[in-house]
């Protein structure tokens, strides 16, 4: 009977360690099921619009007002009148990605990117952003207001207008302006994507050492470092980010537009933007909070007239002091209306994380920006984007976790790790066989 509670105990301390491993080793192993909800998202978006493009009466003449309506650009999201977001690019310390594909280590799409700056599999994760198009956004309303309102049109409309009258030098009023505040919004989701698949063939030191990269991106005081001189080198294992800008260029008056039949024809507006305000922020996992964000809800995001920050050398300010001084006149030319700004997003601290005694608990970073921006218009502004047949964007989740016969074998970090889990759970069914041969005799 001693020798029964012998073996027990023996096997159930193994079955411990077992359960021990696969917990750990779980969201390593575990089947990754890629999420299609965002590309589903874009086409429907496309096929909506499309359908609303068709409908559109052929009847009028449409033609652009010439050199003020040209886009040089090849990205558009949308012809719709109004305020177009998109990407300009994304910095990580002094390289910066710009509005061209870098394949494989950077994808370019007007409304986000995928960026990936070292190895495909080793150092970095993968970071994608995705830039929500801008919606009209109504106030919700308190209950005297939600009451006074019932039954009446809920269709989009300024939330204040302005009027002001102009008057000449004697004080005679010539004329009143108009100047409407429209409230419009749009989201900014900032995800990581960490690589959690075992190669199938495991790259050999000299590829490792193959490509170096600056020390500053792995908190090294190296100059220069290669992925094979990391002590961690999978991508969940801890890497962060720790100086990545993100650019939005904000566009007030993207796809402006009139209609023209000879005799009369409709004004073409003036937007310009008022502010962009960050009205919502949410980070994921919410019970954790450790990756640094400089934009933080309520705050107004400063707005630049020039994507990135430029070095310059000192000896090469004479070169560059014309351009300079061009620059500067040009800003005090500056009027707001109908003028791109960028927004930039910066954080010294989002990536992987891995926690916990073994190790076991890992995720990757994600954050969602909800932000409200404001559009002063002057004009006719007749023509809005299909407000009622747009989804609302949410940030879809990297990746969906799912069980795999591998988690029966957990690795334990080494490379012969799954044969010593196969051997556990042998050793564990012949202990128990041992335990239940003396019962099976009576």
């Amino acid at each position: 009977m001693g020798k029964r509670k012998v073996f027990l105990f023996i096997a159930a301390a193994l079955l411990a360690i077992w359960v021990v491993g696969v917990v750990r080793d779980f969201d390593k192993l575990c089947k990754k099921t890629p999420n299609p909800e965002y590309q589903n998202f874009i086409t429907q978006q496309k096929q909506n619009l499309q359908r609303t493009v068709e409908q559109l009466t052929t009847g009028e003449v449409i033609r652009v007002d010439g050199a003020n309506l040209y886009r040089s650009d090849n990205c558009i999201g949308s012809n719709f009148e109004g305020a177009e977001v998109k990407l300009a690019g994304i910095q990580l310390y002094d390289s910066i990605y710009g509005s061209k594909s870098v394949k494989p280590y950077y994808t370019y799409s007007c409304n986000g990117a995928i960026l990936d700056p070292d190895h495909p599999l080793f150092g970095l994760p993968d970071i994608e952003v995705l830039i929500g198009p801008v919606t009209y956004y109504e106030p919700e309303l308190s209950g005297v207001q939600a009451l006074m309102n019932f039954g009446f049109s809920r269709d989009p409309k300024p939330h204040k207008t302005f009027r002001k009258a102009l008057y000449d030098s004697t004080g005679k009023k010539l004329q009143v302006f108009e100047m409407q505040l429209w409230l419009t919004y749009f989201k900014v989701a900032i995800s990581v994507i960490s690589n959690r698949d075992k190669p199938q063939i495991t790259p050999d030191d000299e590829s490792l050492n193959a490509r170096i990269y600056p020390g500053k991106w792995y908190c090294s005081s190296k100059p220069l470092i290669s992925v094979n001189d990391l002590e961690q080198k999978e991508e969940y294992k801890n890497h962060q980010y720790g100086d990545i800008t993100f650019v939005l260029e904000v566009n007030p008056n993207a796809s402006p537009w009139y209609i023209n039949t000879g005799s009369v024809h409709t004004a073409r507006p003036d937007i310009a933007v008022g502010a962009v305000i960050c009205k919502e922020l949410v980070k994921r996992p919410e019970d954790e909070n450790m990756m640094h964000l400089q934009t933080q809800r309520g705050m107004l995001t400063p707005l630049y007239f020039k994507p990135f920050e430029r070095t310059v050398q000192p000896e090469k300010i004479d070169s560059i002091a014309g351009q300079v001084e061009t620059e500067i006149q040009d800003y005090k030319n500056f009027d707001i209306w109908n003028k791109p700004y960028y927004a930039r997003l910066y954080s010294r601290n989002i990536g992987s994380r891995q926690k916990g005694f073994f190790g076991q608990k890992k995720f990757d970073e994600q954050v969602e920006y909800t932000f409200l921006l404001p559009l002063l218009v002057v004009g006719s502004w007749d023509v809005q984007l299909p407000w009622d047949v747009m989804p609302e964007m949410q940030a879809p989740v990297p990746y969906y976790r799912g069980f795999n016969l591998k988690n029966l074998f957990p690795e334990w970090g080494i490379k012969s790790g799954g044969w010593i889990s196969a051997g556990l759970l042998v050793a564990v069914v012949i202990l128990l066989l041992l335990w239940f041969l003396p019962m099976l005799r009576r």
